[in-house]
């Protein structure tokens, strides 16, 4: 199975389990933004409906590679160059997870630079280059990254190497990653 299928296919079970439990996919909405999964104010301004979108045009990481000097692994470009959506709530074994996407191009460009500013801290601190793809829910500096040597998936602290591989590939993290329906007044925020 491709990055592109897995991705996919977690967002169509994302998708079925959030219909199944008859929850609405529920967001903060930056409204700075023309994010294209936006769908319906609820309640407040900033709390809004979402739908997960294809992206028209991949996102171009060229620009960004080539100011670093650093080759990015093809599965986290594939990853981030598939779909505009709001964050993903997973479960990977017994870590709760926040999977980060993008919600449009404008999201994009505040991605690429924390990303910028996360190899720029690897390498001063002469740790091996990760990139990070989310959150884990039980601290908000415990990082999912993804090794940009070899691709594995992991999680560390920020400012630490990775202390824990939880799949070899990302392909192999998106297809066994569950996902967690959570309540509305969970997702915001």
């Amino acid at each position: 199975m491709t990055i592109t299928a897995a991705l996919d296919d977690l967002i169509d079970r994302y998708l079925a389990a959030y219909q199944a439990a008859a929850v609405p996919l529920v967001t903060e909405a930056n409204d700075a933004w023309q994010a294209p999964i936006y769908t319906a104010a609820v309640g407040s301004e900033d709390t809004v409906t979402w739908q997960p979108v294809r992206q028209q045009r991949a996102l171009d990481f060229s620009d960004l590679m080539n100011a670093l000097e650093e080759p990015f692994h093809p599965d986290f470009v594939a990853y981030f160059s598939r779909w505009f959506s709001a964050d993903l709530a997973v479960d990977w074994e017994s870590h709760p997870l926040w999977l980060l996407h993008l919600h449009g191009d404008d999201d994009a460009e505040r991605m690429l630079a924390n990303q910028a500013g996360h190899v720029l801290m690897k390498r001063r601190l002469k740790q091996p280059i990760t990139l990070f793809l989310g959150l884990a829910e039980e601290s908000d500096d415990l990082l999912i990254t993804l090794d940009n040597e070899n691709g594995a998936v992991g999680l560390e602290f920020v400012g630490q190497q990775q202390h824990e591989i939880l799949a070899p590939s990302l392909e192999e993290f998106l297809r066994k990653s569950t996902p967690r329906v959570v309540a509305n007044d969970e997702a915001i925020g």
